[in-house]
């Protein structure tokens, strides 16, 4: 049996020192990483609209497009994409960012008087004034959370439906392995705070178009093993977006069905960004740490769930993937 994870002295003096800069910040810089996932815009809605009934002025900032399945999150629509280069804020709160410059150049540090960075990825940096970094946690909605909590600030519906999102979408429906006791607990409190489970799903994951049912056949069709069935891959070329007239926000999750394929420990996505830089996304079973493939070529996220971005076309891209798993597999 799991131990809950509890929040201990560190934890709380980091909740503590974010509280007191967010009582003393009058304006407020948020913002996550570039191709937002629903925990990056969960997390900085739920701030953004905590910071507006406080009577503070904040605004969330994305350089990349709200994805179709979350732009039902209230606030979505006043994501702005750049911030004046003049602007100076008294605070910048940084979501699921490895780094400053992870969350695209909207802003740099001299633009904030106090930096808090908020994260639950085991690869990290320390570039803020508080760094909040928690890899146990199954997402950083769990976090922000806490933060309402420690505050005690109750969350209103909206709220509590955007921390909701950013929950069971980084925790795969709760079906991840980062889902842990502490998952469902925070799902109970959001749920005591009017979230409906039911609806939070249809409308994250049964909108889906035509276009992207198409694209995962396309996918699909293409998915193969190699060394005797412990890995699945497939790939996502750039044509394949304009056969099925797909979006590539569509492409959300397809790395999960190589995971289903029995004897499978570990399914890699290969997706064409470009004739010389191929994204992968990887995902594996509990024993197995694909962290330490994807370190290797820059990348990051946990050890079951990870991605890197290769400069090389998507050929090469998996020969050189491919090459990287032999020495786990003893394979020549």
């Amino acid at each position: 049996m799991k131990k809950m994870i509890k929040t201990g002295k560190s934890e709380l003096k980091k909740l503590s020192e974010i509280s007191g800069i967010i009582k003393q910040s009058k304006t407020f810089f948020i913002a996550g990483h570039v191709k937002p996932d629903g925990d990056s815009l969960g997390c900085a809605l739920a701030l953004w609209s905590m910071l507006k009934r406080a009577g503070k002025k904040a605004s969330v900032y994305c350089a990349d497009g709200v994805p179709d399945m979350l732009k039902f999150l209230h606030g979505a629509k006043f994501i702005r994409k750049t911030a004046p280069k003049n602007a100076v804020f008294d605070c910048a709160i940084i979501l699921e960012s490895v780094n400053f410059s992870r969350m695209g150049d909207i802003i740099v540090p001299s633009q904030a008087k106090k930096i808090i960075n908020i994260d639950h990825h085991s690869v990290f940096t320390d570039f803020g004034d508080v760094n909040y970094i928690v890899p146990q946690s199954s997402s950083t909605a769990e976090l922000v959370l806490k933060i309402f909590e420690y505050m005690k600030i109750k969350p209103s519906k909206n709220e509590a439906d955007s921390l909701y999102t950013g929950l069971v979408t980084d925790t795969g429906r709760f079906q991840q392995l980062n889902t842990n006791c502490e998952s469902h607990i925070a799902a109970a409190k959001l749920i005591n705070y009017g979230v409906c489970a039911n609806d939070i799903f249809n409308k994250v994951y049964a909108g889906n178009s035509l276009a992207s049912l198409n694209l995962s056949g396309l996918v699909l069709s293409g998915l193969q093993t190699a060394f005797d069935g412990k890995i699945a891959y497939t790939s996502i070329t750039r044509d394949m977006y304009k056969k099925s007239g797909a979006k590539e926000d569509d492409s959300e999750g397809i790395v999960n069905f190589g995971m289903t394929v029995k004897g499978v420990k570990v399914s890699c996505l290969f997706k064409e960004e470009s004739k010389n830089a191929t994204k992968v996304s990887f995902r594996s079973v509990k024993n197995f740490n694909v962290l330490e493939i994807v370190k290797k070529f820059g990348g990051g996220g946990h050890k079951n769930a990870a991605g890197c971005t290769l400069k090389a076309g998507i050929n090469s891209s998996l020969k050189i993937i491919i090459d990287a798993f032999k020495e786990k597999f003893n394979a020549k």
